[in-house]
């Protein structure tokens, strides 16, 4: 059983069920991904606008497969998927995030994940992540435990902050916000003891599930991308907050994950590292 148990009542068999046939079927997924990138990332962009159309080429093309992937065997879902008209449908829904670190994907970098939230009458009960370029499939379903290719994943127990490893908040667009963002990254520069960041929200929450890093903190964090990493880090005996503590469940701006051990530290230095910048 998983770390977390279910809070909520749900039909587990059909969430099993639905999560296990994402993850029978994840080395096709993973052959369409391979192949879609190859094909965008062949072709140097000359512009933002070159690039940024690329980026949803891709994502559209990718999320049309995954679309007709799951309706082909459960036609009465509701789909939620970035970037395409909502789907409605029954008590569950799946939300999908066809590729998290878009940037990546049409640079031909091996960063990124597909994600899979599975929900039941909105409320998160399982999840899957594959990561194409490592072959790799991260699964969970509330109380069932967390899975990394069918071993069982635990967050790190690392408690202090100057062994614990970061992946920093960098918005895209992050002009506006450059004096918070500095102070955020002087603050764990100070203490903590070292950031890697992939660029994929997903894949660096996963990495954190599976204990190899320690925690993210991140703005602009849309629904698609938390759906399923929600559930698999809960069942890896992770959190996912905003900056006040309060749980995800249909997303939230700014969002921190965690190994569980280290949130509430994590959310205190934050706060007092931006108390710094509303005095100045």
């Amino acid at each position: 059983m998983g770390i977390s148990s279910p809070t909520i009542s749900f039909p587990i068999d059909e969430t099993i069920k639905r999560i296990e046939y994402v993850k029978a079927n994840a080395m096709g997924i993973i052959h369409e991904a391979k192949k879609i990138q190859r094909e965008v990332s062949s072709i140097r962009s000359e512009t933002d606008a070159d690039e940024k159309e690329r980026i949803d080429a891709a994502d559209g093309k990718l999320g049309d497969i995954l679309i007709r992937f799951l309706q082909k065997s459960f036609p009465k879902d509701g789909i939620i998927c970035e970037d395409k008209p909502t789907i409605d449908g029954g008590d569950f829904r799946w939300v999908i995030d066809p590729v998290d670190g878009s940037m990546n994907f049409v640079r031909g970098l091996p960063l990124y994940a597909i994600s899979f939230g599975l929900e039941h009458r909105e409320t998160p009960v399982g999840g899957v992540v594959i990561v194409p370029p490592q072959e790799s499939v991260y699964s969970a379903v509330m109380g069932e435990g967390a899975y990394k290719n069918g071993e069982q994943i635990r967050t790190s127990r690392i408690s202090e902050l100057n062994r614990a490893i970061f992946s920093p908040n960098l918005p895209t667009k992050r002009a506006h916000m450059i004096q918070e963002i500095m102070a955020d990254l002087s603050g764990f520069l100070t203490y903590a003891r070292s950031f890697r960041r992939t660029g994929s929200f997903v894949l660096d929450s996963c990495f954190i599930a599976e204990g190899v890093m320690d925690a993210i903190w991140e703005k602009t964090v849309k629904h698609w991308d938390v759906s399923a990493i929600s559930v698999i880090l809960a069942e890896a005996g992770g959190k996912l907050t905003d900056l006040n503590g309060v749980h995800y469940y249909t997303g939230l701006p700014e969002l921190v994950a965690s190994n569980g051990v280290l949130h509430s530290e994590i959310l205190n230095l934050l706060k007092t590292v931006r108390s710094t910048v509303s005095r100045n």
